[in-house]
């Protein structure tokens, strides 16, 4: 990697919300230019803070693989807001690219309209049922602590959510005792089909880290967290703020010695022949 690539990147790194803005100013080929010749881990970063629409468009100048590997590497919301405004036949191609387990969330999340609670859920999230022993429980969250929240969620039989129980509650009740009785029962839940403006604005965020989403019949289906909801708010307040771009373009041009487009012509002979020519 040349010193201009390693400057970029090192750039896109420590200041996503500026590069987003940048590329949001940019054609959306040169935006692919940039996200294509960043390690996917590095682009994902950009995807937290661009407009989905402005993310899909330039996405699709490169090639299935290298998509998947971006997406593979964001936020599974990120990724399937972006995905929602992705072409079909494209779309199916790059979730098919997509770790089994993945595609199984994408598709869960992709049913729901966009910044709806359902869309920017966690549906990976473990639950246990009333009837359960504590002991029972500890051992299943000690074999999949990666599905663990600040909260244990509760559910009857038929997957209606019933109470929640935090973690230092649940270490310290009676291995014997059943979740019923050491459950709250009052479970403040949103709705799978409320709209970004109710999911910011619910009032429980003063309380809690994470909120249970719930479908029309309320069953458990997933769970939003408080920094998903921050996220949210972050985009939002991006995707009105293009006209800053254009002054970052001029930024990262001085910073780099040249204009930032310039820069960006690094890897133009590499894709040279459009996205076809990065599939080959």
């Amino acid at each position: 990697m040349n010193l201009e690539r390693q400057l970029l990147a090192q750039f896109a790194t420590d200041h996503p919300a500026e590069v987003a803005s940048a590329l949001a100013a940019m054609s959306h080929r040169e935006a692919a230019l940039v996200l294509g010749n960043l390690a996917p881990a590095v682009a994902a970063g950009l995807l937290h803070y661009l407009p989905s629409l402005s993310a899909a468009l330039s996405l699709e100048q490169l090639s299935t693989e290298d998509t998947a590997a971006i997406l593979i590497a964001v936020r599974p919301d990120i990724a399937a807001s972006i995905l929602r405004t992705t072409p079909s036949e494209r779309q199916a191609a790059v979730v098919a690219c997509f770790p089994s387990r993945l595609q199984t969330v994408i598709s869960s999340l992709l049913i729901y309209a966009e910044d709806t609670a359902g869309a920017l859920m966690d549906p990976e999230v473990l639950t246990a049922f009333e009837l359960e022993p504590v002991r029972q429980v500890l051992a299943r969250l000690q074999r999949n602590p990666a599905h663990a929240l600040y909260y244990l969620y509760v559910v009857a039989d038929d997957q209606r959510l019933v109470g929640v129980v935090n973690m230092r509650e649940l270490m310290g009740a009676r291995p014997d005792a059943s979740l019923a009785s050491v459950c709250t029962r009052h479970v403040a839940s949103i709705a799978a089909s409320a709209t970004w403006q109710t999911v910011v604005e619910h009032p429980a965020w003063g309380s809690v880290h994470a909120l249970p989403v719930v479908d029309a019949a309320g069953q458990f289906i997933g769970v939003l967290r408080y920094e998903t909801v921050r996220a949210l708010e972050r985009r939002r307040v991006s995707a009105a703020q293009t006209d800053s771009g254009l002054q970052t373009a001029s930024a990262l041009g001085e910073l780099f010695g040249l204009g930032l487009r310039g820069i960006f012509q690094w890897p133009a002979s590499g894709i040279a022949g459009g996205p076809g020519k990065r599939e080959s």
